[in-house]
């Protein structure tokens, strides 16, 4: 196996695909040492090393740093904070449904492509009925 095949494997079998989605957004990455970096994402691989710019750096005692660069490894990261404005399920359509469909498919993409899609179609299923439940218990409420 290519050393590309086994980052895409890894990046469709794992949440990395959304955090590759935050590309280009002003967000908060928190660290395991209670630390905090505030600022745009410019790039992330498939372990979730993150590459950060125009960085607010704040420390677990309060300090505070403004950096142009930051780098933060994938094993430090506690949370990301995703921003308000991006839907988290078409961020992952994005990056894991294939945008070509001339290449040939082998068998094991094609098993793990149907997978992917009935995950999806089950996930907004479970949506759906959430949002109608809300929406029936708000209208009991009234």
């Amino acid at each position: 196996m290519s050393l590309y095949a086994r980052e895409r494997q890894r990046e469709l079998n794992t949440l990395s695909c959304l955090a590759m989605a935050l590309k280009g957004w002003k967000t908060v990455v928190e660290l395991h040492n209670d630390s905090f970096a505030c600022g745009k994402i410019v790039d992330v691989d498939v372990k979730m090393d993150i590459e950060m710019s125009e960085v607010r750096y704040t420390d677990g005692n309060g300090n505070t740093l403004k950096l142009d660069n930051f780098h933060v490894s994938g094993r430090r990261i506690r949370y990301i904070h995703i921003p308000d404005q991006i839907d988290i399920m078409k961020a992952i359509e994005k990056k894991v449904l294939p945008t070509q469909t001339h290449k040939k498919v082998t068998k094991k993409a094609h098993i793990a492509l149907k997978r992917t899609q009935q995950t999806l179609k089950r996930y907004r299923r479970e949506q759906e009925a959430q949002s109608q439940a809300q929406a029936g218990g708000s209208k009991d409420g009234t």
